[in-house]
This record gives C-alpha cells, sequence and structure tokens, in this order.
C-alpha cells in the first residue's frame, strides 16, 4: 500500500490559510464611504430672514455734490460722517434738525428720530452680518462632515494596504515553506504589492473625491460678484456702504470692488488656473451646485471676509451717532 505524500496536501493547506486570512482581512476594514441624508445638510433658509429686505420708505441717497454744495451740513459735521448719513439715507433728517432752533423741543424731536433711524441702520448692520455668518458656518458644517469622511477612509485604506502588506508577507514565507515553486509565489508578492500600491492612490484621491449637492438661491456673494443697482439681500444702507465709492478713504472705490479684489488676486481665487477659476465663480457666485470640501472652504472663507467688511459699518455708524449727540 503506497501511503499519501504529506507534501500533496501542502498547497491546499496554503490556499486555505491564504484565503481565512485574506476574509479576516476583507472584514476588518470598511472603507465604504458614509452618506450624509439631504434633511440632514441646513437649509438656506435657516439663516435667511423671516421678511424681505425693504429699503425704508423715503430712503434716498444724494450724489456727492449735492452734499458738498451744503455748507450747513459740512461745517456741523464731519465728511466721513456725511458718507455714513448718506447712505444711510439720513441727509434730510439732518437738514431737517439743524433747521430747528437750539435747545428747542423741535430740536429734541428731530435728533430723536435721527437716532431712531441710526437704531434700524445698527440692527440691519447685525441681521445682515448674522446672515453672513450662519452661511459661513453651513459651509463649514458640510465642510467638515466631508473631510471627516475622507480622513475615515484614508484611515481604513492605510490600515488595508498594512493588513495587505503582512498579509503578502507571510504569503511568500509560507509559499517558501511549502516549497511552492517560484513561478507561483513570485507572481502572488507581485501581484499583493500593486494591490497595495493602489490602495495607497487610493487614499491619496480619497480627501478631494467626496461631494455633495448645496445650493444657495439667496447668495450674497452673488450680489457682491454682480454689483446690481439695488441687492435682494443686503438692506439699502448696508448695499450702499459696499458699494458707494469714496466711502472709508476718500477717493478709493466702493468697499465691493476691494474685496473683489482681494479675492480675485491674492485670496482664494488668485491661485487658480483659468479653467478651475471659472468653474469656482459659477459655482461660488451662482444658485449653488455640487461641492467638494475645498469649494465649501473658499465659500466658508469668503463670507468671513464679507462680515468683517461689513461690521466696520458699526464704527462709521457710531462715529456718525456721537456727531449728532454733540449737536446743541
Amino acid at each position: 500500500m503506497v501511503k499519501s505524500s504529506p507534501a500533496g496536501h501542502r498547497p491546499a493547506l496554503f490556499w486555505k490559510v491564504i484565503g481565512l486570512s485574506g476574509l479576516l482581512l476583507l472584514g476588518s476594514c470598511n472603507t465604504a464611504p458614509r452618506s450624509l441624508n439631504p434633511k440632514d445638510v441646513p437649509d438656506e433658509s435657516e439663516c435667511a430672514p423671516l421678511t424681505p429686505v425693504v429699503a425704508p420708505k423715503g430712503y434716498a441717497v444724494l450724489p456727492e455734490a449735492v452734499l458738498a454744495a451744503d455748507s450747513l451740513l459740512a461745517r456741523t459735521f464731519s465728511a466721513d460722517a456725511l458718507r455714513t448719513a448718506n447712505v444711510c439715507g439720513l441727509v434730510p433728517q439732518l437738514r431737517a434738525m439743524l433747521a430747528t432752533a437750539p435747545g428747542t423741543l423741535a430740536r429734541v424731536v428731530a435728533r430723536q428720530q435721527v437716532s431712531s433711524r441710526l437704531t434700524d441702520v445698527a440692527l440691519e448692520i447685525s441681521s445682515t452680518a448674522g446672515e453672513l455668518d450662519c452661511e459661513e458656518e453651513r459651509a463649514d458644517q458640510i465642510a467638515d462632515f466631508l473631510l471627516d469622511e475622507a480622513g475615515s477612509r484614508v484611515k481604513n485604506l492605510t490600515i488595508l494596504a498594512i493588513l495587505l502588506g503582512a498579509l503578502g508577507t507571510v504569503a511568500t514565507g509560507l509559499m517558501s515553506l511549502f516549497d511552492v515553486r517560484k513561478t507561483i509565489y513570485r507572481p502572488v508578492g507581485i501581484a499583493i504589492g500593486l494591490i497595495g500600491a493602489a490602495l495607497g492612490y487610493s487614499s491619496l484621491r480619497t480627501s478631494a473625491a467626496a461631494d455633495i449637492p448645496f445650493s444657495h438661491r439667496r447668495n450674497a456673494l452673488g450680489d457682491v460678484w454682480r454689483g446690481p443697482t439695488e441687492s435682494t439681500v443686503f438692506p439699502a444702507a448696508v448695499w450702499n456702504f459696499l458699494s458707494r465709492p469714496g466711502i472709508r478713504g476718500a477717493n478709493q472705490p466702493p468697499l465691493r470692488q476691494r474685496l473683489l479684489g482681494r479675492w480675485l488676486t491674492a485670496g482664494e481665487l488668485g491661485a487658480k488656473d483659468a479653467d478651475e477659476k471659472q468653474q469656482l465663480e459659477d459655482l461660488l457666485f451662482g444658485a449653488g451646485g455640487t461641492y467638494k470640501a475645498d469649494a465649501l472652504r473658499i465659500r466658508a472663507n469668503l463670507f468671513d471676509q464679507l462680515e468683517s467688511t461689513v461690521n466696520l459699518m458699526k464704527s462709521d455708524v457710531q462715529q456718525l451717532a456721537r456727531e449728532v449727540a454733540e449737536v446743541e
């Protein structure tokens, strides 16, 4: 009776070990991306005001030449305060206040009317800044989710690559121990190495791969980009503060243009090539689209800069309020 050689069972045993190890390897690392329920994406309505933006009754901004020709206003208020009063639509009220006699009830009433309007403007500034901050946080929140998802997948792919490398080492060692022909285990080693390289490449691309639909039909950045005469997003006083030349610096371009200049040259869009810049412009300043994490970060940064620019108006309004209070 001829005994079967133990060596004949070695290949079968070897492949069982390899198969079991592979199953353990695949089961130990789940790289499937997490999905964000569309209902969980913060909606733009959460940031928008409850009522539409409407200019107050009688609001009007006068030409600079008309202001310069009013010697009484020029003697009473500084040039910066007059520019602020003009964008707030307060020049007629200031004229009415100065037309009353000092120390009279009529002067007190006129001053209270001016102060009431300045209070309204301060609330408009705060409301606008709050909406811009909300949009910034909305973009940041989704970007954080996409980056966390990508980080989790990169971690899993890295672990998978490490385990695969270890499995390859064990596999080639077992093949050598079981006297498997080199023509078998060399290709296996090469295949495992290629799979490891593919996992490494996948981990590099994962962080840029995740995207999500993100809409913003009410888009403050779009108004800043296009520069309409009247804005449906910004209150009239805030929009004129951003859009009129000479604000916060005589003979200076509008704050809106200065902001755009920073974005397009040294800022978030300046380092992009022409095609990528055009795609980002269409995405950021339009009604929305499919965003990746880096584009959401750019959007959040633009809102942060715009919010800071709007908040500059607070100090200008405070200066005007002080000068109004000093009028006898």
